[in-house]
């Protein structure tokens, strides 16, 4: 009990977000230990068949096969939407949490989140070759599109453009927020890249006098390069899920240094 105690008082005051702009990102990891049996099958629901297809996307390309690249696009895009619904569901689950509130109405939003998950893409990415500006957007209205629409029953187009008033009031934060999560990338990757070198020169050849030949020219392909990257990714998509739900609020008016602690405390006092 005393140590269950200790966990929801962590996970509340990092939910004070008044603090520092890695409050989200900390009460993210944190929610996720609390909450890992069931963020983690959600998200594996929801990132297989993206992550098969990427890899088949990896391994076309890097062998020169651009026309079976070009199918597996196709296949990309299927999977893409099967990603979207389930993170969707997934960032339901965490909202009933912050909000203290049951209730399925994705059923009934899929359609719309799924329309504005694709309207932010293509300002990620079309909007990123004229300015920075619609890409900042787009990730951000992306990423809040499920617990945009699920809390309330409003148009799509009212409460985007809602969320487009709230993401400009915190638009310091929130690139804050951005820039860490480049950060952690960062150092995510320059540790794999540390800890496969020691692996390969130190430990496998020198403890246990294994020939690691082999396994450097596998390490130094392309195909293993963009499969860490991708790795890395998806380390790092599944804390930005969660901690996406937690940004929503807090772009809303500043109000959740109060509102979040209240409803998370509802929560987890139920469990105790």
């Amino acid at each position: 009990m005393a140590a269950a105690s200790t966990d929801e008082l962590s996970l509340l005051e990092l939910l004070e977000t008044q603090g520092p702009c890695t409050a989200c990102l900390d009460a993210a990891v944190e929610y996720i230990r609390l909450r890992i049996a069931f963020v983690l099958p959600l998200y594996a629901v929801a990132m297989l068949p993206f992550s098969i297809v990427v890899l088949l996307i990896i391994d076309a390309t890097t062998a020169g096969q651009k026309s079976l690249a070009a199918t597996y696009c196709i296949y990309l895009t299927a999977a893409t939407l099967w990603r979207w619904i389930w993170l969707a569901r997934l960032q339901q689950k965490v909202q009933a949490d912050v909000q203290g509130q049951h209730g399925d109405r994705l059923p009934r939003r899929v359609v719309s989140i799924v329309m504005v998950r694709l309207l932010a893409n293509c300002a990620m990415t079309w909007g990123s070759l004229l300015a920075a500006v619609p890409s900042f957007y787009g990730l951000f209205v992306g990423s809040f599109a499920a617990p945009l629409l699920l809390e309330g029953s409003g148009p799509a187009s009212k409460r985007v453009g809602q969320s487009l008033k709230w993401i400009h009031r915190s638009a310091h934060r929130l690139v804050c927020v951005v820039a860490v999560m480049f950060l952690l990338a960062g150092l995510l990757t320059v540790a794999i890249l540390v800890g496969e070198a020691i692996m390969l020169q130190v430990a496998l050849p020198s403890l246990l006098g294994q020939d690691t030949s082999d396994l450097s020219l596998t390490t130094s392909s392309w195909a293993w390069r963009m499969s860490v990257l991708y790795f890395v990714f998806l380390v790092l998509d599944g804390i930005w899920t969660v901690a996406s739900v937690i940004l929503h609020y807090e772009s809303q008016s500043r109000r959740t240094a109060t509102d979040l602690v209240l409803r998370l405390r509802r929560v987890l006092e139920k469990e105790e």
